[in-house]
């Protein structure tokens, strides 16, 4: 388990328990019980998070080969993926001006909305492989009861997406082909590489 696999929301209910553990404390620090109340409250949070990080189960991982799609659904988060990729990069070309275009472009789509987010990335293998170089899109959100209809909900946007990012890399990058990314380069592409135990 990783700490980017953690949704912000956990974080933030633990920041807002410190924050009124020291304003009780700020306000009325005569108050023993309710200071000893409020220090058992954040140390017991904190517990069951540090419980969290480390025996939560891997994440199950979704291939929808028809439309290259990844869902990766984790306990607290559900999250779809796609990519595309620059093929045929001649070396020492610079690719951040274009990048900035193909950046600006998907801001407008996600600027409206948390979620989303589109990430440019560069896979390294270490072996004779080529470098991979391109763009992914996410969605993600907080997994509620079922998480295979927002896996359908989040991969309806996301294949709105794809077409706008597939559109801005072909504007951006005339002269260079643009593919569809396969579930191994999606796989590496995710933030901090991801070990998967169920592929359906």
């Amino acid at each position: 388990m990783r700490l980017h696999d953690m949704p912000e929301v956990k974080w933030m209910a633990l920041s807002v328990f410190l924050v009124v553990l020291i304003l009780k404390y700020y306000i009325d620090p005569t108050d023993l019980l309710g200071l000893a109340l409020s220090g058992a409250a954040v140390g017991a949070f904190g517990l069951a998070l540090v419980l969290l990080l480390t025996n939560v189960p891997r994440p199950d991982v979704f291939w929808d080969k028809e439309r290259s799609l990844v869902a990766i659904l984790r306990p607290w988060t559900v999250e779809v993926c796609a990519a595309r990729l620059l093929s045929s990069v001649p070396i020492g070309i610079d690719l951040s001006f274009s990048g900035n275009k193909v950046l600006r472009a998907m801001y407008t789509r996600y600027s409206d909305k948390a979620g989303g987010a589109v990430v440019f990335f560069i896979t390294r293998p270490k072996g004779n492989q080529s470098t991979k170089i391109g763009f992914l899109v996410r969605r993600r959100d907080l997994r509620l009861w079922n998480g295979m209809q927002q896996v359908d909900r989040l991969a309806k946007k996301l294949v709105a997406d794809i077409m706008i990012l597939e559109r801005s890399m072909r504007a951006a990058y005339p002269h260079l082909p643009v593919e569809e990314a396969e579930f191994e380069d999606i796989i590496k592409a995710t933030t901090g590489g991801l070990e998967t135990h169920a592929v359906a």
